[in-house]
């Protein structure tokens, strides 16, 4: 049954992508006076130093710009003309009833609401982006089943860092921002709704083929993961050590919440290391101690911002926790050789020599390496599947 859904699931992404990215979005013309530039060079700038901003929100300002201004443009045209005394005597009552009317209104007001489509010049992009995400990740919550496939973690993680990361510079799609959104749309704030589906998507796909987006896909994690080194300092990796990380990643969500809620306003990109490093554009003292700090502690911790800060792998994290999601096992015939344990490096799966070991929910993110060392094939993303071998 789970695997049908997983195809469904699939098919169902696919589709999507198909449909947004066939969608032809026509360019927005705009009849100016010919000095007026193709684009205000303020907005320009704001767009490509201003990192704070999700595309989609500079292609809407662009467009917003451009209608001010040649709305402008026309309207000085025709100011001068209508102050004549000329037109006014020419006006009556007749041309002010019809035009006033609630009725003109309202059909003026349809026609306006009916011409605005759903996927547009300015979200096409994004969700396409998007959905090639959800796509990669849905894969990659079946490949995670299979050994002959597991090896391929490190291809999606290496072309996420390099498209999604260095490609689009970290921002665009970014997770976090998309997390702000999601919050700041519930405080009535007017969110773009493009802005939203990679946040709001990844729960129920989490919830299917399980918390793969962390392990396989984000570029934030590849990040981390390329720079990490194993070393003999694993005392971040103790039972312990995992409760100090999760209260810690508790008291963070908390807190970014809270500052979402009263400061009214998103500042994750202003600060966000990632997207500096992603641009090579770091700038200014606190830019240079966080981005210093993650590549410091990512030497030596695998994964630290991942486990200890962000917000979506907290969200994700606990949607792995709920009944029938998907999420990795370990079964009764488990003998508690340690092998798992010592290849998971995010302190995962834990438990006592010669016992059965557990794996923590909270802090697996599926990326199918203490799978291969099992030598009783214990571990696995379905109950159903597990057996021992001989």
């Amino acid at each position: 049954m789970r695997k049908i859904v997983k195809i469904l699931f699939l098919v169902v992404i696919a589709v999507l992508l198909g449909v947004v990215a066939s969608v032809d979005v026509d360019a927005k013309v705009v009849e100016v006076a010919p000095q007026m530039p193709e684009q205000p060079a303020a907005v320009k700038d704001t767009c490509i130093k201003d990192c704070s901003r999700c595309e989609i929100d500079c292609i809407y300002e662009r467009e917003d710009a451009m209608d001010s201004t040649a709305d402008a443009v026309v309207g000085d045209e025709f100011e001068y003309v209508s102050g004549s005394d000329e037109f006014e005597t020419v006006s009556n009552d007749e041309f002010e009833d019809v035009s006033g009317s609630a009725e003109f209104e309202q059909a003026t007001f349809a026609e306006e609401v009916d011409a605005e489509p759903l996927v547009n010049k300015s979200n096409k992009r994004l969700l396409v982006v998007v959905l090639s995400l959800f796509l990669a990740t849905a894969l990659a919550g079946i490949f995670v089943e299979y050994p002959q496939l597991r090896n391929l973690r490190y291809f999606f993680l290496l072309s996420s860092l390099v498209i999604v990361g260095f490609g689009f510079g970290g921002s665009c799609p970014c997770m976090l921002k998309s997390f702000d959104n999601t919050f700041l749309l519930l405080t009535g704030h007017e969110i773009k709704w493009a802005s939203l589906v990679l946040f709001l998507g990844l729960i129920p796909i989490t919830f299917v083929f399980g918390r793969v987006w962390c392990g396989w896909i984000c570029h934030f994690g590849a990040l981390q993961e390329f720079i990490y080194k194993k070393s003999k300092w694993n005392f971040w990796k103790t039972p312990k050590a995992q409760k100090v990380l999760f209260g810690v990643q508790i008291g963070v969500f908390v807190f970014w919440v809270l500052w979402l809620l009263i400061g009214q306003k998103s500042y994750v990109c202003k600060y966000d290391p990632f997207v500096k490093i992603f641009n090579l554009s770091i700038n200014g003292a606190v830019n240079y101690i966080v981005a210093g700090v993650l590549i410091v502690l990512s030497l030596f911790v695998n994964r630290p911002f991942c486990r200890a800060i962000c917000p979506i792998g907290f969200v994700l994290g606990w949607v792995a926790r709920i009944p029938f999601a998907q999420k990795l096992h370990i079964d009764t015939v488990c003998g508690g050789c340690g092998k798992c344990e010592t290849a998971c490096n995010k302190g995962a799966v834990s438990g006592i020599k010669l016992q059965h070991h557990k794996v923590d929910a909270n802090a697996c993110m599926l990326c199918g390496e203490c799978m291969e060392q099992c030598p009783k094939n214990a571990l696995s993303t379905d109950k159903t599947a597990i057996k021992q071998t001989k």
